[in-house]
């Protein structure tokens, strides 16, 4: 029997050899339709931060003048990145079992009656100034082609002096 421990003990040793740990690269992230936005879409959702460059020449430090800064550019973040809550997307609004599509934008306000009835006599009454304007016109341009007309039938150079 101490041969048989001797025995494992030679061969247990032997045969724990430290394996290494197999790097396996994980694959890429395999893109799930309905969680990714398109470029088109994240504006709708978030808008994006806002940077402004500001070149600089020359200056002296403030804090140390005996430091003189060389020029270069500062970035700064104008505005940081936010939810877009004003999208200009129709919104989808439940009316029970039926959906309508809500788009205040497209939509106008719907006018009551006697507001529609004060547009339609304002819209007749502008057409109406519109035909009068037109007539005017033409008149004008009558009574200014005859005043031209007189104007060349008349002597020129006053009256001659005569014997």
């Amino acid at each position: 029997m101490p041969i048989f421990g001797a025995l494992v003990l030679l061969f247990g040793t032997g045969c724990a050899t430290k394996k290494k740990p197999s790097v396996m690269a994980a694959p890429p992230p395999v893109p799930v339709s309905g969680t990714d936005l398109d470029q088109a879409n994240v504006e709708k959702v978030r808008a994006g931060e806002t940077l402004k460059a500001y070149p600089i020449g020359r200056y002296v430090d403030p804090n140390n003048p005996n430091v003189m800064h060389e020029s270069h550019v500062v970035y700064r973040k104008e505005a940081g990145a936010s939810w877009n809550l004003a999208p200009n997307a129709p919104t989808v609004v439940p009316l029970g079992p039926v959906l309508a599509v809500s788009d205040g934008a497209t939509q106008g306000n719907p006018l009551p009656a006697e507001l529609e009835q004060k547009v339609a006599e304002q819209n007749q009454l502008m057409a109406a100034l519109i035909e009068q304007n037109e007539a005017l016109a033409a008149e004008l341009a009558k009574l200014g082609k005859e005043l031209t007309d007189l104007r060349g039938r008349a002597p020129s150079g006053g009256a001659k002096g005569g014997q």
